[in-house]
């Protein structure tokens, strides 16, 4: 999304009183992009305090600083040194996460929120009979490495 969509999307909000015009909502999406980027611009970090902005259901941008380090230059391969330089971290609240991965399977959702061992309980429940799902093989690309090694193992004798 680009700046001029989003004054075009608050501007055909019908939560605005009719009269504001795209001219101010430009001024004031301007001025609080300039008034976020100025305190970051200004603010310290110290190993006791962080700056950051939380903006409730939507997330919260944290001003790092990165250390210098040693890195190599992806055309030539050289190493280089990289300086230590400033960045924003962004982290989103669970809100917004929870809205994004909506449309997620369950069983997915599960794995995350749930151990490796619950989620293969309800494979397991999922599946009807407990001893099928104990018996069943591993992954195909594990039958595939078994085999391989079985039959490797097979021609040297």
């Amino acid at each position: 999304m680009t700046k001029a969509e989003l004054i075009e999307r608050i501007a055909r909000s019908r939560a605005l009183p009719p009269d504001i015009t795209k001219k101010d909502i430009d001024k004031i999406v301007t001025l609080a992009f300039e008034e976020l980027a100025g305190y970051f611009v200004k603010a310290r970090v110290t190993r006791s305090q962080v700056p950051k902005f939380a903006f409730p259901h939507f997330g919260t941008f944290v001003k790092k600083r990165r250390s210098a380090r040693r890195g190599v230059n992806p055309r030539t391969l050289e190493p280089m040194n990289i300086d230590a330089f400033f960045t924003l971290d962004f982290r989103m609240s669970g809100e917004l996460r929870d809205a994004l991965n909506l449309g997620k399977p369950e069983a997915e959702a599960a794995s995350r929120r749930r151990g490796r061992a619950e989620v293969e309980d309800l494979d397991r429940e999922v599946a009807g009979d407990e001893g099928e799902a104990a018996t069943q093989l591993p992954a195909p690309g594990l039958q595939r490495v078994r085999a391989t090694a079985s039959g490797s193992r097979a021609r040297s004798a």
